[in-house]
C-alpha cells in the first residue's frame, strides 16, 4: 500500500500583475518519498517553493500538508505544520559560529517563551546546545562548531545552512538547488547527508538543475516548464518524454534525436 500524501498542489496558479507564471498546478509528495521537481530555466520552479512555503500568497488552487488547507496560513505557521526550507543563496548568519546558526534553526521546536529568553550560555547542559552539537558531530561537522561561518567554504556553509534547516524537526524539507556550486566531492558529502536525513523520516522535496545528483537522490520526478507540469514519472520515464526533451533541447533538436533513435 502506497504512503499516503504529505504535500499536496491541487491546480495551484500565481500570477503576477497579469503574467501567469504558475498555472494549474497538480502533483502530490507522499510521506517518506524523495521528489525531485526539474524544468529549465525559468521554468517556476523557485516560485513553486515560494507558494508551498507561504513566501508568496498563491492566485487560485490548493495547498494542502496531510490533507490540511494552509492556502491562506502564514507562512510562519507552515513551519509547526512541518514544513521547512533551504535557499539556492545561502542564509546564514554570517558572523555568527556554525552552532549558533544551528541553534537558531530549533526555535520552531520551543515549548514556552521561556525556551526563547533563557540565554543558552548560562545554562550548563543546555539542551539546544547539546542537540546542535550532536548534529554536527552525526553530519561529520563539528570541527567547525565554533568558527564563523563567513571564514568557512562554501560548500560547508550550505551543509550547515542545510543542517538548520533540520533542526526545526520538518515532515517535509524543501531544497532549493542543494549542490549548486559544489565541487564533486562536496556533492558527494551532501549526497550522504541527505540520504541520512532522508532515513530519519523526513520527506524531500528537490529543485536541482544537476541531472546525476537528482537520478541518485530521487525516486521520481516531476517537470514544469512555464509553469506547467509537462511530465512526470521516473527520471528514465521523463527523459524520453517528447515534451520534456523539447523543453530542454528545443523541438528541432528533440525532433532531430527522436529521429536518430
Amino acid at each position: 500500500m502506497s504512503n499516503p500524501a504529505l504535500l499536496e498542489l491541487d491546480g495551484v496558479s500565481k500570477f503576477f500583475g497579469g503574467l501567469a507564471v504558475i498555472t494549474q498546478l497538480s502533483f502530490s509528495v507522499a510521506a517518506g518519498e524523495r521528489l525531485a521537481l526539474i524544468g529549465p530555466n525559468g521554468a517556476g520552479k523557485s516560485t513553486v517553493f515560494n507558494l508551498i512555503s507561504g513566501v508568496y500568497p498563491i492566485s487560485a488552487g490548493r495547498i494542502l500538508i496531510e490533507g490540511r488547507d494552509v492556502t491562506h496560513m502564514a507562512s510562519r505557521r507552515r513551519i509547526y505544520q512541518g514544513v521547512s526550507r533551504s535557499f539556492q543563496n545561502i542564509r546564514l548568519m554570517e558572523h555568527q559560529s556554525a552552532i549558533e546558526n544551528i541553534i537558531l534553526g530549533q526555535h520552531p521546536t520551543a515549548s514556552s517563551l521561556a525556551d526563547l529568553l533563557t540565554p543558552y550560555r548560562l545554562q550548563r547542559k543546555n539542551p539546544w546546545v547539546e542537540q546542535a552539537k550532536d548534529a554536527l558531530e552525526r553530519a561529520k561537522l563539528i570541527q567547525y562548531a565554533d568558527r564563523p561561518v563567513n571564514t568557512l567554504p562554501y560548500g560547508i556553509r550550505k551543509r550547515i545552512d542545510l543542517l538548520r534547516a533540520v533542526m526545526a524537526r520538518p515532515k517535509l524539507l524543501l531544497l532549493d538547488e542543494p549542490a549548486a556550486g559544489l565541487n564533486p566531492v562536496e556533492t558527494e558529502e551532501l549526497h550522504e547527508q541527505l540520504m541520512t536525513i532522508h532515513q530519519s523520516g523526513i520527506t524531500l522535496l528537490v529543485v536541482e538543475h544537476d541531472m546525476h545528483f537528482v537520478d541518485r537522490l530521487c525516486t521520481r520526478v516531476v517537470v514544469i516548464n512555464f509553469g506547467e507540469k509537462i511530465a512526470e514519472g521516473t527520471m528514465e520515464q521523463v527523459r524520453s518524454d517528447a515534451k520534456v526533451r523539447e523543453a530542454y533541447l528545443g523541438a528541432d533538436v528533440a525532433m532531430e534525436s527522436s529521429d536518430a533513435s
